[in-house]
């Protein structure tokens, strides 16, 4: 499902992070970050999300939640662990991720607005990394490439969600596209988050 219209390049700024912090965390231990990792809730609502990452019973987290930009939780985002530490939600690959949770409208082609949102936050993410704006998978990802990702990306080593955030490789080149658009159009902020 590709979006046949999308707003224009920077038009929606990355959304305030509201600070929600996860005992769900740990140390990176000196590895740099490698990649900004994409995935989607498949199922539930924001509230429900943060509340499920942020149960140390859950033994899961993610550095970031966004809503989305349809429904009752609309431009809703929300920190939970900060960028220096570890989320607990690819497995093998934690160290070298950075991870975004997002709304499953966002990629079942039904906000488009959310989307180039979203792309917006992972180029800024990008920057504020120094990460290039490439699409990094396979054996690039294992060997410590650099860049954006799906989460499925990671394969067995990223915990096997082999269909997250979308199977359909058309629409995340398309996001890829729009990300490589974010970084060209520039104009980020200096600090985001934590």
């Amino acid at each position: 499902m590709l979006y046949p219209h999308l707003p224009a390049v920077g038009a929606h700024a990355a959304p305030e992070l509201h600070w929600t912090p996860s005992e769900n965390v740990s140390g990176r231990h000196g590895q740099a970050v490698h990649a900004i990792f994409n995935h989607r809730w498949d199922g539930g609502t924001f509230d429900g999300v943060v509340g499920w990452l942020r149960n140390p019973d859950s033994q899961a987290s993610a550095h970031v939640v966004y809503a989305g930009e349809v429904g009752p939780d609309a431009g809703k985002a929300a920190q939970l662990v900060k960028w220096a530490e570890k989320a607990w939600t690819e497995c093998h690959l934690n160290p070298l991720g950075i991870s975004i949770e997002t709304a499953d409208a966002v990629w079942l082609g039904h906000d488009p607005t959310g989307f180039a949102r979203l792309a917006r936050m992972t180029a800024l993410l990008l920057h504020l990394h120094q990460l290039p704006a490439r699409w990094v998978r396979g054996e690039a990802l294992l060997a410590g490439g650099r860049g954006h990702t799906r989460h499925a990306d990671g394969g067995t080593l990223g915990c096997g969600h082999f269909s997250c955030p979308t199977t359909d490789l058309d629409l995340f080149r398309q996001f890829h596209e729009r990300v490589v658009a974010e970084v060209r159009h520039g104009g980020f902020r200096k600090e985001w988050g934590h």
